[in-house]
């Protein structure tokens, strides 16, 4: 939900799906309560404003990276607290920053998913091609939210609201039309309760578990292609913190306009763990 793999972030930019995905309860209270005797107890996964979390994410080729994460502002929207939940990724060199709105409502942890970077950076890309000309680009299903349960108990679900995102490009190629679309579309899945023990300390957490399948389909004249991909996530969430570790497993099949006008497909799979090494 919250971070893909880091070849994923690499490579295409991906959500933090983090997930990267904060706030006050339905009474609007950013401390929400589920006990009178202890008014202070958090019960939704924000994480504390004035600390910042770092984790580290592990690939298993071998490659490594770095998040912190931390809660930026926040203001009210139709009464309720919004939060910004601040993320830097940093791999390969490289550093990718993200902003997700997060709020509580109703008893579910709400996280915003936004349209991937990677995305417009395709689109950018694919208009510098010779010949190549984008007549048209849609977004569908954006804003979408990744909605958790807060009660810590087992069978408490993960789902994401809408039907599914979907992304279109269309584009003429030397006069030929074409087009890529991508969709998206999340399997909701269910919570067990789990105390986890990682560098930063033991935390009883929601092990959500959920699958995402994306569907790629490209048209270039007279060609048509479809490709796609499948990924697992595995998250544990605890009150007052949100992500503490995730593991990620997952294969895409991306169909990729070379600047001849042929399509290539390219797999990737991918796997990675994120683990909460510190709170500051």
């Amino acid at each position: 939900m919250y971070f893909s793999s880091i070849n994923t972030i690499v490579c295409r930019g991906l959500a933090f799906l983090l997930p990267i995905a904060i706030c006050t309860s339905c009474q609007q209270d950013e401390t929400a309560i589920d006990d009178p005797a202890k008014p202070d107890k958090v019960v939704n996964f924000i994480p504390a404003k004035n600390k910042k979390f770092i984790y580290k994410i592990a690939g298993e080729d071998g490659s490594d990276g770095t998040v912190t994460q931390n809660i930026s502002g926040n203001k009210d929207s139709a009464g309720i607290t919004v939060y910004n939940l601040h993320s830097v990724v940093q791999a390969s060199g490289q550093s990718i920053t993200m902003d997700n709105k997060i709020f509580n409502l109703n008893g579910k942890t709400y996280t915003e998913i936004k349209v991937p970077d990677a995305w417009h950076q395709y689109v950018a890309l694919l208009g510098q091609m010779p010949g190549i000309t984008v007549t048209k680009t849609a977004l569908t299903g954006y804003p979408a939210y990744m909605v958790m349960q807060n009660a810590l108990k087992n069978g408490s679900t993960i789902t994401t609201t809408g039907s599914g995102q979907e992304q279109l490009i269309e584009y003429t190629n030397h006069g030929e039309p074409g087009s890529n679309r991508q969709e998206i579309t999340q399997q909701g899945g269910t919570a067990k309760v789990e105390t986890i023990t990682v560098p930063a300390g033991s935390f009883v957490c929601n092990k959500f578990s959920y699958a995402t399948d994306t569907k790629i389909t490209v048209n270039a004249g007279s060609r048509h292609e479809t490709a796609g991909g499948y990924q697992k996530v595995t998250v544990w969430m605890a009150h007052g913190i949100g992500m503490v570790k995730q593991e990620s497993t997952g294969t895409l099949v991306s169909v990729i306009l070379l600047p001849t006008g042929e399509i290539k497909k390219i797999v990737t799979n991918t796997a990675s763990t994120t683990t909460l090494q510190k709170i500051e």
